[in-house]
């Protein structure tokens, strides 16, 4: 009977916190299963599902103990309240601004020199990112504000297995232009393709 009361008082009242702590319990054992079962790569699973489930049964404790003390409802308003401040919390540091390349070619250059507002041309991508989808080119023109942003992200067509990245600055007639420039990975052309010469020569066919 006891084992019954003590059983009951660790499940009842269900919350929301017990709902998502006994989620994250299940998911554990699984990711435990699919790091034993597969490759060592797959114990990325596990290593980010325990300490967070472990987190969740500390928070899950303290909810158990509030339960005696504070009402029902005034506890559940407060953990969907608590739950909602966190999504968002998530959200918004995992949002980005995105320039999407869907290309043939084997680079891509982004030039920071246009004179409009670029970012009226991106589109809402979930609650706070943007994006820009290019189809049919590998070169853009943006406005030099966009060249500041820290959360700009070019993604590459997934076409492409490996890449190159770098930013720079060409100097045009006293002005300097921010890029910058991406390409596939090609045996054999790789360092020529990443030297100031020849990412200059790009940069000039387009510009002058």
């Amino acid at each position: 009977m006891k084992f019954k009361k003590t059983l009951k008082n660790l499940v009842f009242p269900i919350t929301l916190l017990s709902i998502i702590t006994f989620s994250g319990i299940i998911i554990s054992i699984y990711a435990l299963y699919i790091s034993f079962t597969n490759d060592h790569t797959a114990a990325i699973y596990a290593a980010i599902a325990i300490p967070v489930t472990v987190f969740l049964i500390f928070l899950y404790i303290i909810d158990r103990l509030l339960i005696k003390k504070v009402p029902y409802y005034k506890l559940m308003i407060g953990e969907i309240t608590i739950g909602i401040f966190v999504f968002f919390i998530f959200s918004y540091q995992d949002t980005y601004t995105a320039i999407n390349f869907y290309t043939n070619q084997d680079y891509i250059l982004v030039i920071f020199d246009s004179k409009e507002n670029s970012l009226s041309k991106f589109n809402k991508k979930g609650l706070f990112g943007k994006e820009l989808n290019v189809y049919n080119t590998n070169i853009i023109h943006l406005d030099s504000a966009l060249s500041s942003k820290k959360d700009l992200r070019i993604i590459e067509p997934k076409e492409w297995k490996g890449s190159y990245y770098t930013r720079g600055k060409y100097y045009l007639e006293g002005d300097s232009i921010v890029y910058i420039y991406s390409f596939k990975e090609i045996s054999n052309t790789n360092y020529i393709r990443q030297t100031d010469a020849y990412i200059d020569s790009l940069l000039k066919k387009e510009l002058n």
